[in-house]
């Protein structure tokens, strides 16, 4: 049985963080990016870029925690097929605004929103639950290596937000995370979160994008989870997603 947490942030407080991250990420890219291509010199360009490369550091504490979200969901869900079929509504709901504002197009198939990652993620870790759950404890990460491979390689043929790493990063959170509960949830708080912060360093190097470095921050946010959930509406962050970027399209649109 799970010992209780003393952590500072529950698991609305967590959303929240992750949201406020990423609305900064995704201004900096929609607005602040076309403002700095619109600049009239280079002075003014330079701050615009500054400007950028600030909030889209600040962006990267977003994914792991919406990642970190998904597994303790995965676990706690009294339902995962309403659970996937739920991400997967909303990936479909979300594409059109997410084409708007990252591709300038109604429709637009080289690019899929994190929806469809965070589906695949949550596929990958039902796959492997399917494979562990009547090995023994030392078989159960292998077993993670099938659906992993499956679930990233249809990440990045659909070229998914954040591709096969997001994919990885959500199965080895999830991997960990079972390890800790099994643990009895407390004393391999810190332990659980170095397989995803190895994650996280393996993809800086492969892509040289060292701006992601600061997404361990993200996943150190984590270790301070009291295992509540918290007050705030369950549907926030699904209606929130699409609806910011409708705004910020629109906002582009009236300023450029």
């Amino acid at each position: 049985m799970e010992q209780a947490r003393t952590g500072l942030l529950s698991g609305s407080g967590l959303k929240r963080i992750a949201i406020a991250s990423m609305l900064l990420d995704h201004t900096g890219y929609v607005l602040v990016w076309e403002a700095y291509l619109s600049a009239g010199g280079a002075a003014q360009a330079g701050m615009w870029y500054g400007l950028y490369t600030l909030l889209r550091m600040a962006g990267r504490l977003a994914f792991p925690i919406f990642c970190f979200q998904l597994t303790e969901g995965f676990f706690h869900t009294h339902s995962r097929r309403r659970y996937a079929l739920r991400l997967g509504l909303f990936a479909l709901a979300s594409e059109v605004p997410f084409d708007l504002a990252f591709r300038g197009a109604l429709w637009d198939g080289s690019y899929q929103n994190v929806f469809f990652t965070l589906l695949l993620g949550l596929l990958a870790l039902w796959g492997w639950e399917t494979l562990a759950r009547r090995l023994p404890r030392w078989a159960r990460w292998p077993a993670a290596l099938p659906p992993l491979l499956l679930c990233a390689a249809a990440a990045e043929w659909l070229a998914t937000d954040y591709g096969a790493f997001g994919v990885t990063l959500i199965l080895v959170l999830g991997v960990s995370r079972d390890a800790e509960r099994s643990a009895g949830g407390q004393e391999l708080r810190l332990p659980s979160a170095l397989p995803g912060a190895l994650v996280i360093l393996i993809y800086c190097f492969l892509e040289n994008n060292w701006i992601e470095i600061v997404a361990v921050l993200g996943l150190e946010l984590t270790l301070l989870y009291n295992g509540q959930r918290g007050r705030g509406s369950r549907w926030g962050f699904y209606l929130f997603y699409p609806a910011h970027l409708l705004v910020l399209v629109g906002l582009r649109a009236l300023m450029f």
